[in-house]
């Protein structure tokens, strides 16, 4: 059943080849994506939005000075005036769990024999991923956003040459500013406001080597002072911060498309070793995904399972996605093989998509993004109810949403990016 209390629970059986195996925490670690996209966000919490689900996010506007001169006789002025606008936020409630068996922690040395601090550790790194990916959602939905500096109407029409130039960045500076912005701010006392640009490692690598470029490392102008978490350079007035959270696989054109033929379950799809290093998934799963085509398809290539419910073009609100390195293809069979297991389910019909990848750069002149919190992120620790006192289920939930508010004081740029 789908929503059975075992379901999704780790047994002892379930990861055979762990039994006395050495297994470290941080493997997996190097490359982790930090939370780049909360910290830009305004937060704001009111607990008695439990009761009603709905946060009303208020703001009210500057006056409009009158400079005209006043008269001698002017005794009583009428006075200037003060409105406001606001947006009401519909809470959503966000969580996750993992759970195990107390005989798995017993019988198994994963992590040094610690399973209980690994699904913690993972768990909380699911909180982090999961609300930084929301975050980046809510960035992504200006209404107004620059395809490929404005040369293309829209995302699907960004073309793999359309890639981010310079002058798009002093372009947005000037726009930001324009507008009055107030800047984001500085890490220390007396930096001042800035502008900031959250962006790709791609579109960081095509600012520096583009011709005349003035761009500045992060320890020429910043010192031992702090700087931005992930930030690594300036360019014409702009500070710089790097994520991959911001490269959209495949969400651009399709160049190639098929669709699973048949239902996938989590722990399925991984070649048994990949690149001739790492030993992949565990021994009992299906080492394939079946799919309805696999003419195009080429090794190496990143293909995007997505929800068919959604549409042919993959989306990043779709929470159901997962991004994979196709590392072998049975043609006869029409089979594709990815470098790593299926995380999630999928069903049969599901999109199996490659397209152009597309890198957002976010200028930042201020918070334009709310974090409506009714409840906090919680790691939950429920007691086993099962009859054996056996399962443990580790957690966490939230009611909150992260949702647009002042997109005057951003700039949401899409380009492509270089490949080689």
């Amino acid at each position: 059943m789908a929503n059975a209390y075992e379901t999704g629970a780790m047994f002892s059986s379930a990861l055979p080849q762990w039994q006395r195996n050495y297994y470290e925490a941080l493997l997996l670690e190097t490359l982790r994506t930090k939370s780049i996209l909360v910290p830009f966000c305004a937060m704001k919490e009111d607990f008695r939005a439990r009761d009603t689900g709905i946060i009303t996010y208020t703001e009210v506007y500057d006056t409009e000075p009158n400079y005209n001169p006043l008269s001698e006789q002017d005794l009583w002025l009428r006075g200037a005036h003060l409105d406001s606008r606001s947006v009401s936020i519909g809470l959503e409630i966000h969580g996750d769990t993992l759970k195990f068996s107390d005989y798995s922690e017993i019988v198994q040395y994963v992590n040094r024999g610690d399973l209980n601090g690994l699904v913690r550790d993972k768990i909380g790194r699911n909180q982090i991923d999961t609300l930084d990916i929301l975050a980046r959602n809510a960035f992504l939905s200006h209404p107004n956003k620059v395809f490929a500096g404005g040369s293309r109407a829209n995302r699907a029409a960004i073309q793999t040459t359309d890639l981010f130039d310079p002058d798009f960045a002093e372009l947005a500076r000037t726009h930001l500013e324009e507008a009055e912005v107030p800047g984001v701010s500085a890490t220390e006392d007396g930096d001042g406001q800035t502008i900031v640009c959250v962006t790709t490692p791609r579109v960081i690598h095509d600012i520096r080597t583009a011709a005349g470029n003035d761009w500045l490392e992060t320890q020429q102008y910043a010192g031992s002072g702090r700087k931005f978490t992930s930030e690594v350079g300036t360019w014409n007035g702009v500070r710089f911060v790097r994520t991959n959270r911001l490269v959209l696989k495949n969400h651009g054109a399709i160049v190639h498309q098929t669709t699973l033929n048949g239902a996938t379950v989590p722990g399925q799809g991984a070649a048994a070793t990949v690149d001739n290093v790492y030993s992949v998934g565990q021994s009992n799963s299906t080492r394939y995904v079946t799919v309805a085509d696999e003419s195009g398809f080429a090794v190496g290539m990143y293909v995007t399972i997505h929800d068919q419910g959604l549409g042919s073009t993959v989306l990043e609100s779709d929470g159901t996605q997962e991004t994979r390195r196709i590392v072998a293809i049975d043609a006869a069979n029409n089979r594709l093989v990815f470098d790593k297991p299926l995380l999630k389910p999928h069903a049969s019909g599901d999109y199996v998509t490659n397209g152009v990848d597309i890198h957002t750069s976010i200028f930042m002149g201020g918070p334009a993004v709310v974090y409506a919190v009714g409840e906090r992120p919680t790691p939950i620790f429920p007691p086993k109810i099962d009859d054996l006192q056996m399962i443990n289920r580790y957690g966490w939930r939230g009611f909150l949403k992260f949702q647009m508010f002042r997109p005057e004081y951003i700039e949401v740029h899409e380009t492509a990016g270089t490949t080689n």
